[in-house]
């Protein structure tokens, strides 16, 4: 793991690591001259990232594709990887590669690394963190093997590992009645936040999308919001970037109702006597910083007295206020930019009407007619 330090002399910030070189040596490296130390984290990601991009260049001694060592295997991957994912996708694999998986088979020799070694690992990490995040590590660690065996005729032995059984009860769906976001936005005293909160609730939209708003997306005069990029922050060189939607489906053009378009109208002369070149709907010349918004959403919710949802659960309790008013799931697909009305499906089924009781009695009234 890194570590930071600032200098007591010239105030500048350094961060130092360990660099695994191709042969499984390691050495100490050392990064200078920041004048922040969120700049110093910056430059790290930067460094890793551009090392990552490196052609890798194997040992002399590597004469057969088990005598690669795991680290140059992931330098490989790592490089396939990049350009077939987006930068902020990229940067988020990497990110836990780096952080739970490499650090279990740094060093070794694939053909040293067994099925078993592997099962005792994910053991580990599943005593640590939640089903989803361990089954998410073991896919990644899957990715990397199957790269392996298509391009470097690795033998996979991830075939021979048995996935984490899910032991954990699934968690219901946190959502919010319109009763229950009402006391939220009278709540709310901040035009900013209760604007952008009423946004996701009304339109579905996703958090990123909303973010990264500019006015020029917002169309009055149709009522229409266009959805055309999402911002990141899951960025190597930035705090935040602007990038496409999550797919191709989420490009889309959302209707909103009367009342949010004349709250945006509202809310658009109030930001323009805070800032004149607001480049952004939420927060002006920057996105809207995000912890912030955590913490405001949070002490809103307690000071409404209401029950604590995650922000993403406004998405959610938009698409079950829409199933519940019998909006097709063709509609409510297409509302959410969803990539295909499985992901609707999956997601929502459980909110939606059973028609066992419908289906039995149209069906008795077909058979007392042939009956008859």
């Amino acid at each position: 793991m890194p570590s930071y330090e600032q200098s007591k002399t010239s105030k500048l910030w350094s961060v130092r690591f360990r660099e695994t070189s191709p042969d499984g040596t390691t050495k100490q490296k050392r990064l200078s001259g920041y004048a922040t130390k969120k700049a110093a984290q910056y430059g790290y990601e930067e460094y890793i990232l551009k090392k990552s991009q490196e052609p890798a260049s194997l040992p002399k001694e590597e004469t057969t594709p088990g005598d690669m060592l795991f680290d140059t295997l992931l330098e490989y991957f790592y490089k396939y990887k990049q350009g077939r994912v987006k930068s902020s996708s990229f940067y988020e694999i990497k990110r836990k590669i780096d952080k739970r998986i490499l650090p279990a088979f740094a060093g070794q020799k694939l053909k040293n690394i067994k099925p078993l070694d592997v099962l005792n690992w994910q053991n580990e990490i599943s005593a640590q963190f939640s089903y989803n995040y361990t089954s998410d590590l073991m896919t990644m660690l899957t990715s990397i093997y199957k790269y392996g065996e298509k391009y470097h005729d690795v033998q996979n032995i991830m075939i021979k590992v048995d996935r984490p059984r899910k032991t954990e009860a699934k968690k219901e769906m946190e959502i919010w009645t319109p009763k229950e976001f009402a006391k939220f936005k009278e709540a709310s005293d901040n035009p900013i936040y209760t604007t952008f909160f009423t946004l996701l609730y009304i339109t579905g939209c996703r958090r990123g999308e909303a973010e990264a708003l500019s006015w020029s997306d917002i169309d009055f005069e149709n009522s229409k919001i266009k959805i055309s990029k999402s911002l990141t922050r899951k960025s190597p060189t930035a705090p935040w970037e602007l990038t496409t939607p999550k797919n191709e489906s989420s490009n889309r053009i959302v209707n909103i109702p009367a009342s949010l378009r004349e709250m945006l109208a509202e809310y658009r002369a109030w930001q323009s006597t805070q800032c004149l070149d607001a480049t952004f709907v939420f927060g002006g010349e920057r996105p809207l910083a995000y912890r912030s918004t955590d913490r405001y959403f949070e002490e809103t919710c307690k000071k409404a007295d209401i029950k604590k949802i995650r922000i993403h659960d406004l998405r959610h309790s938009c698409a079950s206020l829409l199933i519940s008013k019998g909006v097709s799931v063709v509609g409510v697909s297409k509302q959410l930019g969803h990539a295909n009305i499985e992901q609707t499906l999956n997601t929502y089924s459980h909110l939606m009407p059973d028609d066992q009781s419908k289906i039995c009695s149209e069906l008795e009234k077909v058979a007392k007619s042939l009956v008859k």
